[in-house]
C-alpha cells in the first residue's frame, strides 16, 4: 500500500507539472486545450486544475465567447504566487533583480564591488542586495536566489574554484555563505551558463548555440539540443582561454594568445570584435553550432560592430553551403541575461516539483 501510493504521489506530481508547464510556455490554454496537449484524460485536467486554483498558482480568465454557448475560459500561471532572486557577480560589479513566477522582471538592485574584493564582501553586498529587493515581500513568496558567478566553479557542490583574475577566490563556497547570509535557498552557476539558461526557458528550443559573453572576461554558455551543457566537472564554456595566437600576450591564466587577452588587448573594437570571430570559428566547427548569441558589456557598447564583424568573419573562415548557415545575434536580454538566468534556475526547480 505504501509503495504504491508513493508512486501515485509521484504520478500527480509528474502531472502537476506538465501542465503547469504547457500553461506557462502558451500564456493560457483553456481545459480542453490542456487535456489535448498533456495527453491526459479531461477528468484528470479538472482534477488537477482544481488543485492547482485552491492553492492559487493560477488565473481564470473569461474571453468574450465568438459563438453561442459558454464563454472560453483561459488558465494563467498568477505571476504574483511567487517569486526568484537572481545575480550576477562580476569582477567589479554585482546586479540582483527579482522575477514574479512567470519570468516577469519586478524589480532590480546593482552596485559597484571594490578592486580585489574579497568573498566576504561579495556576500555582504549580494546580501544587502536581497534584503532590499524583499523587504516588502511576503516570505512565503520567496523561492529562492540563484547567482551566476565568474568560473571556474563547481555548480553542483556551490563552490568558486579559482576565479580568474580575482585573486583570493580558492575553493570558496559562496552557494553556502549565501545560503547562510540571507537564508534562502541559493543555486549557484557560472555567469555564462547562467545566460545560456536564460536563453533557453521556458521554451527549451532544441539547438545548438553559444551564448557568448563579452565583458570582464570572455566565456560561452552552451546550449547542445537546447539544454546547458555544463561538462562533468561543470566547467564547460572556458573559451575565453583558447589559443589563437601562440606567440601572443600572456593571459590571467597563464598561456600564451587566448581569445580573451588578444581581444582585450586590441588597438580598435572592429579589431576585437575580428579577433573573437577567428575564435568563434574554431567553436562552430568543433560543436557544429547552429546559432550564436552575443551579449556583455563590450558588446552593448558596439552591438552591430560585434554582430557584422562576428558573422563576417564567420562567413570568411567557414566557407560553408546555406545548409550548415550559422545565425550570429545580439541578445535581447542585454544586461540582465546572467541574472535572469540565474532567477529562472529557481523558478525551473520550482516548475519542477511545485508546491
Amino acid at each position: 500500500m505504501t509503495e504504491t501510493g508513493v508512486n501515485l504521489r509521484g504520478l500527480r506530481q509528474l502531472n502537476r507539472t506538465l501542465l503547469l508547464g504547457h500553461i506557462l510556455r502558451s500564456g493560457g490554454l483553456s481545459r480542453v486545450e490542456l487535456a489535448e496537449r498533456s495527453g491526459l484524460t479531461q477528468q484528470a485536467v479538472s482534477k488537477i486544475v482544481a488543485d492547482l486554483l485552491e492553492t492559487e498558482l493560477l488565473d481564470v480568465e473569461r474571453q468574450p465567447s465568438t459563438r453561442v454557448g459558454k464563454p472560453r475560459t483561459l488558465l494563467r500561471i498568477r505571476p504574483s504566487a511567487r517569486c526568484a532572486l537572481g545575480a550576477q557577480l562580476d569582477r567589479d560589479e554585482f546586479r540582483m533583480l527579482r522575477t514574479d513566477l512567470a519570468g516577469g522582471v519586478e524589480d532590480v538592485v546593482e552596485g559597484p564591488l571594490p578592486v580585489g574584493f574579497t568573498p566576504e564582501q561579495a556576500v555582504t553586498a549580494l546580501a544587502g542586495a536581497a534584503r532590499e529587493l524583499l523587504a516588502d515581500v511576503d516570505p512565503a513568496r520567496v523561492l529562492g536566489l540563484g547567482v551566476g558567478a565568474v568560473g571556474p566553479l563547481d555548480h553542483l557542490e556551490g563552490r568558486v574554484r579559482d576565479a580568474t583574475n580575482m585573486p583570493g577566490w580558492h575553493d570558496v563556497p559562496l552557494r553556502d555563505l549565501l545560503a547562510e547570509r540571507t537564508g534562502l535557498p541559493v543555486t549557484l552557476d557560472k555567469n555564462t551558463n547562467s545566460a545560456a539558461f536564460a536563453h533557453a526557458w521556458p521554451e527549451n528550443a532544441p539547438s545548438t548555440t553559444a551564448v557568448v559573453l563579452v565583458g570582464t572576461g570572455i566565456g560561452v554558455g552552451l546550449l547542445v539540443d537546447g539544454r546547458v551543457y555544463r561538462g562533468p566537472r561543470t566547467n564547460a564554456g572556458e573559451f575565453g582561454h583558447t589559443t589563437i595566437s601562440y606567440e601572443g600576450p600572456r593571459c590571467a591564466c597563464g598561456r600564451r594568445g587566448c581569445v580573451e587577452v588578444m581581444h582585450n588587448s586590441a588597438a580598435t573594437t572592429e579589431e576585437a570584435a575580428r579577433l573573437l570571430g577567428i575564435g568563434l570559428a574554431d567553436l562552430v566547427q568543433v560543436l557544429d553550432l547552429e546559432r550564436i548569441v552575443l551579449f556583455g558589456r563590450a558588446v552593448r557598447a558596439a552591438p552591430e560592430v560585434y554582430r557584422d564583424t562576428v558573422a563576417g568573419e564567420l562567413r570568411e573562415l567557414l566557407p560553408v553551403p546555406h545548409w550548415q548557415r550559422i545565425d550570429v545575434e545580439l541578445s535581447t536580454l542585454s544586461e540582465d541575461a546572467v541574472a535572469l538566468g540565474g532567477a529562472f534556475e529557481v523558478l525551473a526547480g520550482f516548475y519542477e516539483t511545485p508546491k
